[in-house]
């Protein structure tokens, strides 16, 4: 085998081996976009619901809305600022009703977060990835709130975690420059900041 041979066959190896071992970017499912437009329409028309508001505010948080997330979770307060120790119950309830849809027990997280009981929010969240291995939104919320909790190498390797799920992900990638940030490593938090706008710029 000549050189040219060799060096043209090692290529077309090394680049079906960074095929096969990529990660994707995380893409929003029809079922997703369909929730997310509904739960959006249902807010336009009852803008003073503040359990639609907290319905969008959740369902924005697993759908690769997470800005526009925390100002629907800011506007529940602003309608209602009781609505957060109501729904503790509401919610509760529901996942006892079916405890095996993650997505009441991440809208149960989010209550427990919006109450500032961290820890609860911290278990509801590690039993989504129970039913939901791969979930990259639980795995990011989990090192926020470590991250809350000043439990920062917890949550920088909680982030590292979900980006070896996702590596295209920018809220992922901000996390964890976040977390370099408060660690000291200023030349990781620059490399993953630059790398999350990069990917918030192509839609991820």
């Amino acid at each position: 085998m000549n050189l040219r041979v060799f060096l043209t066959f090692a290529t077309c190896c090394l680049t079906l081996f960074c095929f096969a071992f990529t990660s994707y970017a995380w893409v929003i499912t029809k079922e997703l976009k369909k929730e997310l437009a509904e739960k959006t329409t249902y807010v336009k028309k009852n803008p003073k619901d503040p359990e639609a508001q907290f319905e969008l505010a959740v369902t924005q948080g697993y759908t690769n809305h997470l800005l526009e997330g925390m100002s629907s979770l800011k506007k529940v307060n602003d309608i209602d600022p009781q609505f957060k120790l109501e729904a503790l119950e509401i919610y509760f309830n529901k996942v006892l009703e079916d405890p095996n849809d993650w997505k009441l027990r991440f809208r149960l997280a989010f209550i427990y977060y919006f109450n500032d009981r961290y820890p609860e929010a911290i278990r509801e969240l590690n039993n989504v990835l129970i039913i939901d291995p791969y979930n990259v939104w639980a795995m990011g919320y989990l090192a926020l709130l470590y991250g809350y909790m000043n439990e920062v190498d917890k949550a920088i390797a909680i982030t590292k975690q979900a980006l070896k799920v996702d590596s295209n992900v920018a809220a992922l990638h901000l996390l964890l420059g976040e977390g370099y940030a408060k660690k000291g490593n200023g030349w990781g938090a620059f490399r993953e900041r630059l790398e999350a706008v990069r990917l918030k710029s192509l839609g991820y």
